[in-house]
């Protein structure tokens, strides 16, 4: 079997089953190195969709923390540090809840239902030009599958049962890591501090 071939077999797997498909990447078992070498390819790939994303809106609409996120020398760096910082967060508060999952499989997992938000956003790309409203609703749905494949491949990396839990676990972080990258944004001028005069 082909790579290519067994990552589509893999990303129609998570849609469809995303436990099995978190056990099945799960047992693949792959090298840190590699962990690590995938990541940085989607938060590549991550970084060219939001350019693409942000070249069909006008320039006037365009918040300040989106050029800063679509910026290689700055969205990178982010990118690759919010990941890494949600799979240090999934394994620590994980743990503390019973949860047995190492931060390679956390890491692994993270990439890898990031990867597949890719899918949606390539979509939404497409058609925001021509049918913006559309393309809003296919933002709200990614929202949506995110955080059902997110709670489903921790389950997995925890040995967890319950998906809602971990949903509002998932929440939990995300606010506290958005409330760090809001102090970053802030402290690269980006966010303003307060009311203008």
């Amino acid at each position: 079997m082909t790579l290519s071939a067994f990552l589509a077999g893999l990303l129609a797997e998570t849609l469809r089953d995303p436990r099995s498909a978190a056990r099945r990447l799960l047992a693949l078992d792959p090298p840190m190195e590699a962990r690590w070498i995938g990541l940085l390819l989607i938060s590549v790939l991550t970084l060219i969709a939001a350019k693409l994303m942000l070249a069909s809106v006008p320039a006037e609409e365009i918040q300040p923390w989106e050029q800063v996120w679509a910026n290689a020398w700055a969205g990178l760096p982010i990118q690759i540090a919010s990941l890494v910082l949600f799979a240090v967060a999934v394994t620590w508060i994980g743990s503390l809840f019973g949860g047995t999952g190492r931060f390679s499989d956390a890491l692994l997992a993270v990439t890898w239902v990031q990867g597949v938000m890719l899918v949606p956003q390539a979509v939404q790309i497409l058609i925001f030009p021509v049918l913006p409203g559309v393309s809003g609703l296919i933002a709200l749905g990614s929202v949506v599958l995110f955080f059902y494949l997110l709670s489903q491949f921790i389950c997995v990396v925890h040995g967890f049962r319950s998906a809602v839990a971990v949903f509002f676990g998932v929440i939990g972080t995300l606010l506290a890591l958005g409330i760090v990258l809001a102090v970053l944004f802030t402290m690269l001028g980006v966010l303003p501090v307060g009311p203008e005069a």
